[in-house]
């Protein structure tokens, strides 16, 4: 199963959403973010880590958060070598692309090979531009 990220409009009509993946790579997602908080390479990040992955929502408040989070986690993971363990999830993916990955940013990409970090990011300045909430599906 799959997890999707979505702004509906007020009449229940979607207006951006991004296709991370599995809940696994998402989980894959929080536990490199977590082990850099841990490291103090980044600052603690309760609302990318302490939010369940299932049904739910960010708020526009969370997402004010959550953009600050992602940003200073994009710009670690862009120090970072890339890694195999999170290749190996979009392998074949990079493969049909033909994308090498440079950084470990580069290892994480939405359904459509596109730069996972930047996605979330441009999501959240969407929910808070629209003052709109992101929505777990």
């Amino acid at each position: 199963m799959g997890l999707y990220l979505c702004i509906f409009d007020p009449y229940g009509e979607e207006l951006r959403g991004v296709e991370v993946g599995m809940y696994h790579y998402f989980d894959v997602l929080r536990r490199r973010a977590e082990r850099y908080v841990r490291e103090k390479k980044v600052p603690p990040m309760p609302t990318l880590l302490d939010h369940p992955d299932c049904d739910g929502v960010w708020s526009v408040k969370d997402c004010k958060q959550l953009l600050k989070e992602l940003e200073q986690l994009r710009q670690q993971f862009l120090q970072e070598p890339p890694d195999p363990e999170v290749i190996r999830w979009k392998e074949e993916v990079f493969r049909l692309y033909g994308i090498t990955p440079a950084d470990l940013s580069e290892c994480f990409v939405d359904a459509d090979c596109e730069p996972l970090l930047d996605r979330l990011i441009s999501l959240c300045g969407f929910a808070i531009e629209e003052k709109r909430p992101i929505e777990f599906q």
